[in-house]
């Protein structure tokens, strides 16, 4: 099965209690489609319980903290069936080498991510270095911004990652903020919502997923969820203007993923400090019935202090 057919698989193996998948490669024939969800069929029928829930975890593989966090990472694969990996530093022949691994142990495909909004160099030290979205955002042409993408999505495909987690496309008002900033495409909706389409097409044109983010927004925070849990205090109106424009706008354009922040938005979710990231009211009422998006949802990092510091081990993945 192509690299295509693989993601697609996957994808509506994700999908299968759940209808239509948002994304189909462009190159997918009927007769491929069909083969593919005759596949994902008679591998959901034969999961257990475990295994489905194991499809929904994305563990992090780094190839600089030895042997036996690898062999913790292999014994989830093969034991555990989770449903992808997410590479972080920084070896990218080991990282190959892993994921090639893995793939033919795993019974179900690995869905194989990775954090490359300026390239596949945010994590492999020695790979090319693209730029930051603050100065895509600046080009008249979008479809050079296509281009750009295209090249990031081959340089994963080398690396066996089908799953870019990116393009960043929070509207960023706030100069003091601490770890949005440059990684945004601007602080004027529809010039982010013309710049993440345009980057999320150029790579899921070369079969390598995207996932904008991180929704319902993190442009106005002045802190970093890595650390602790930001506050985003508008109200409905101004979020509908600006932090869930991008989303809203999105939402139908066939884009593979959206990636929920740890974000405590009180006029979405009444609950006292429930971050967006596992909030019902965010997640099911508002992205997947009032927005009416159909692709894949994940949350950012669980182990980042925003929901770290506040839930215990086990009690976020329960």
């Amino acid at each position: 099965m192509k690299l295509s057919g693989v993601i697609l698989a996957t994808v509506a193996l994700l999908f299968s209690t759940l209808g239509k998948a948002q994304y189909i490669p462009a190159d997918f024939s009927e007769k491929e489609m069909k083969d593919a969800q005759k596949w994902v069929d008679q591998k959901y029928a034969n999961l257990s319980q475990e295994d489905k829930l194991g499809q929904l975890f994305i563990v992090a593989l780094y190839t600089n903290k030895g042997e036996e966090h690898i062999q913790q990472v292999r014994h989830l694969v093969e034991k555990e069936h989770i449903g992808g990996l997410i590479l972080m530093q920084d070896d990218a022949e080991r990282h190959i080498q892993l994921v090639n691994e893995f793939q033919q142990k795993s019974p179900i495909p690995l869905m194989i991510g990775m954090d490359a909004e300026w390239g596949v160099y945010q994590r492999i030290a020695a790979a090319h270095k693209y730029p930051w979205a603050i100065t895509l955002g600046a080009i008249q042409d979008k479809n050079r911004i296509t281009e750009m993408a295209a090249s990031i999505a081959r340089d994963c495909q080398r690396m066996g990652v089908n799953w870019d987690f990116a393009p960043v496309a929070d509207v960023n008002t706030n100069p003091k903020n601490p770890i949005i900033g440059n990684r945004s495409f601007g602080s004027e909706p529809q010039n982010v919502i013309a710049s993440a389409f345009a980057y999320a097409q150029g790579l899921q044109r070369n079969n390598v997923l995207a996932a904008i983010k991180h929704f319902p927004g993190h442009g106005d925070t002045d802190q970093d969820s890595h650390l602790d849990l930001p506050a985003v205090t508008h109200s409905l109106n101004r979020l509908n203007t600006i932090e869930l424009a991008p989303f809203r706008a999105l939402a139908d354009k066939g884009i593979g993923g959206i990636m929920v922040a740890h974000l405590y938005v009180p006029a979405l979710e009444k609950g006292k400090d429930i971050p967006a990231s596992i909030s019902y009211n965010i997640i099911t009422k508002l992205l997947k019935e009032k927005i009416g998006y159909q692709g894949l949802i994940i949350t950012d990092a669980l182990n980042m202090g925003a929901v770290a510091n506040k839930y215990k081990a086990g009690e976020l993945d329960a």
